[in-house]
């Protein structure tokens, strides 16, 4: 960063405590997010997660970690500009999913023979929601069809090749912010390992969102977005229910056609099929992210 002065730009550091209820297991989100983390931007250690973000006119980083004994997250803010606590701290509560009331889903879904396995000590697992809806919808994008490891690669190399730097005062490997949809519309992204159908794809979600073609709003309408989104080119079932449910936490989004789900139904090695998915899914409604959750846990 050149002449930076600050007196100007003098980061400040908050801290938060974010409450939760009942029981919160903390480390089962953390090792979900861990293979998922984006090298450069993300951290996950010493119990902790760490990642860099960009709101309005913020800039810094956040670190959350948890403290039982007065059963809450622990949020430390370290940002310069305006003020964004009240959302990052409405963001890290979506992201643990902290303010869903799980009593009637626990309900429905312990009596349930196919969900019940994927449940822990009668509790289903809690929907980890990305921090940054765009960031993940990207992903998304890039891991259609591929590993969720080598999906985290690319768009790891996505914001590397960006180059939006953090500057100095940040910890060591906090290097980049991802980049704003604004940016990544003009960036040349050949030769990443990025397959032209996918850069294309890219290119047209960037497009739609700057545009107004759907939003990527939390609380929005589950059949709206899956319409509006589902219309751009590149963008199938998979996606926009992937999208709809970790990137905007809308609790019945169900990625019906997902491998690790048609396998959790697979009955002596014989695959349900996709119909026969999205008609046992019917009775999981309205909360059918979370029922994939469980599949993906049992």
């Amino acid at each position: 960063m050149k002449g930076h002065d600050h007196s100007k730009d003098q980061s400040e550091e908050t801290t938060f405590f974010l409450k939760y209820d009942g029981s919160f297991d903390f480390n089962q989100i953390l090792s979900f997010m861990e293979p998922r983390i984006l090298t450069g931007l993300e951290i996950v250690r010493d119990n902790s997660y760490v990642r860099t973000f960009r709101i309005s006119g913020a800039k810094g980083f956040l670190k959350v970690r948890d403290n039982p004994e007065i059963s809450a997250l622990e949020l430390q803010i370290r940002s310069t500009g305006e003020s964004s606590g009240m959302e990052i701290q409405k963001r890290v509560r979506k992201m643990f999913d902290l303010d869903r009331d799980f009593t009637r889903i626990n309900q429905k879904f312990s009596s349930d023979g196919l969900l019940s396995g994927g449940m822990v000590n009668g509790h289903v697992p809690r929907l980890p929601v990305a921090f940054d809806p765009f960031e993940f919808m990207i992903r998304a994008v890039l891991g259609q069809q591929i590993s969720v490891k080598a999906a985290t690669t690319l768009a790891a190399r996505l914001a590397q090749k960006a180059g939006v730097r953090t500057g100095r005062g940040f910890p060591r490997g906090l290097d980049y912010f991802f980049p704003l949809p604004r940016e990544l519309v003009k960036l040349e992204i050949d030769g990443l390992g990025i397959t032209q159908t996918r850069q294309a794809t890219i290119k047209a979600v960037c497009e739609g969102l700057l545009r107004g073609q759907f939003e990527l709003k939390a609380g929005q309408d589950l059949e709206r977005f899956q319409r509006q989104f589902s219309a751009l080119k590149g963008i199938g079932d998979w996606t926009v229910n992937y999208v709809a449910m970790r990137g905007l936490g809308l609790a019945d989004a169900f990625p019906g056609s997902d491998l690790g789900i048609i396998k959790s139904l697979a009955k002596d090695g014989v695959r349900p099929s996709k119909r026969d998915i999205m008609e046992l899914s019917e009775k999981w409604r309205p909360y059918r992210a979370y029922a994939a959750l469980c599949l993906w846990n049992s």
